[in-house]
């Protein structure tokens, strides 16, 4: 174990007695109370010295989904123009969202429809959380006080929603029981369906090694393959309106046009989808790199699928598949979140994936935060970006079951009970 390990399992370890989660929560209540009372005394807006970039009015994206359904009862398509918005912004979101009108929403219910989602966000990664020593605590206190979260939170994103929807798939997990098998991934097809990128986590499934679960996830993932196919052109329309900025923003398709344009002053004329398939070639051949050699190095005695390992699996996959196919803003990092619980065990057990697991949580933590850098650091943030992908790939490589015992399992040739592989 190198010295930087060692001072990181000593911080980790610190207050092992109390909860830490004490120092999330007041972390987040001073945070937010001089933020909102700052600006309710004086008017002033502390956001952007935090790292935040503010949207044009409070609850930014909120109001968008609140105008939408606005829209959709005057009987107009709000994914192709969407009036009642302020800034006549059409819907970014599929129409999944548009059935929340049945509740009666309207504008006027955007500081409550927010505050609802935030609340839920908040709670949900308190529970991901689990119990935590003081040192973790103030690590996830650093993580989820961060530009890249806040900038969620500030916009109220929906982001949030599908976060906590993914923490009830995953607290769902623990829960034994046929029907809840069945449940779980289906949770995950849901926000999927919301929001489209939330389908990569349902591969996390397949490390179960539990058959009910891994076919449902299957199942799922067809289904979701049929809804594609149907509503193609609403998923088309939107991928070409959503904000594909450099900034605030991760994706392996800056890093490539950033530094073509090093090289050709002039610019890149090849288009989205171009620059996003070269992207995607380093991306592949160093997966497959990273695989084989972690496959080959790493050996892992235990690979149960507990909350933690699912919470960690949805989390970087989600992660890794919106790296790969788009520019993201940076409030969708708050899916890496998610992988925290699990970072920090391994990266404070004696696992052999336990130097690879600190290395990646420092990443992370990095990660989110220098994104509200990215006009003055230049590329430098999207080599952190890079580097999570990568750690997240190799862990996962490390974690996964191998295809044959993935095609045991699904055809039934895998008789082990869930107990029997979790004890």
């Amino acid at each position: 174990m190198s010295r930087a390990h060692r001072a990181l399992v000593r911080l980790l370890s610190a207050g092992a007695t109390k909860d830490g989660r004490i120092i999330v929560v007041a972390a987040l209540a001073v945070y937010l109370s001089v933020v909102a009372g700052v600006r309710a005394l004086g008017e002033i807006d502390l956001w952007p010295w935090l790292g935040v970039p503010t949207g044009p009015s409070t609850f930014f994206d909120t109001r968008n989904v609140m105008a939408a359904l606005e829209c959709r009862r005057l009987d107009l398509d709000p994914l192709i123009e969407n009036p009642c918005d302020p800034w006549e912004r059409p819907v970014v979101y599929p129409r999944t969202w548009l059935l929340l009108r049945f509740l009666g929403l309207d504008q006027s219910d955007t500081t409550m429809v927010a505050l609802v989602a935030i609340a839920l966000f908040f709670g949900a990664y308190l529970w991901v959380l689990g119990r935590l020593t003081m040192g973790e605590g103030t690590l996830a206190a650093v993580t989820v006080c961060s530009p890249a979260v806040m900038l969620a939170v500030e916009r109220a994103n929906m982001d949030l929603v599908i976060f906590a929807l993914l923490v009830v798939a995953i607290a769902a997990w623990a829960r034994p029981g046929y029907v809840r098998t069945a449940v779980r991934p289906s949770l995950v097809l849901l926000a999927a369906l919301a929001k489209v990128y939330p389908v990569f986590g349902l591969a996390g499934f397949l490390a179960s090694r539990q058959r009910r679960g891994m076919l449902t996830a299957v199942g799922c993932g067809a289904i979701f393959l049929i809804w594609a196919v149907v509503t193609r052109d609403d998923l088309i329309a939107l991928a070409a309106r959503a904000p594909q900025g450099e900034y605030y923003a991760y994706g392996a398709r800056i890093l490539v046009s950033r530094a073509f344009r090093v090289v050709v002053p002039g610019g890149w004329e090849g288009g989205q989808t171009t620059t996003q398939v070269i992207a995607a070639l380093p991306i592949v051949l160093l997966g497959f790199a990273t695989w084989i050699w972690v496959r080959r190095r790493i050996v892992v005695p235990d690979r149960s699928l507990g909350t933690r390992t699912l919470g960690f699996h949805i989390g970087s996959l989600v992660y890794l598949g919106t790296f790969l196919i788009g520019n993201n803003f940076d409030y969708r990092l708050v899916f890496v979140l998610l992988t925290l619980p699990q970072l920090f065990s391994w990266t404070t057990s004696e696992d052999p994936r336990n130097r690879l697991s600190a290395v990646a949580l420092l990443s992370v933590v990095v990660l989110l935060w220098v994104g509200s850098l990215s006009r003055f650091v230049a590329t430098l943030d999207e080599l952190f970006s890079w580097a999570t992908a990568l750690l997240f790939f190799a862990l996962i490589a490390a974690s996964f079951p191998s295809p044959r015992e993935m095609v045991q399992c699904l055809t039934g040739k895998d008789r082990r009970t869930i107990d029997e592989r979790t004890r």
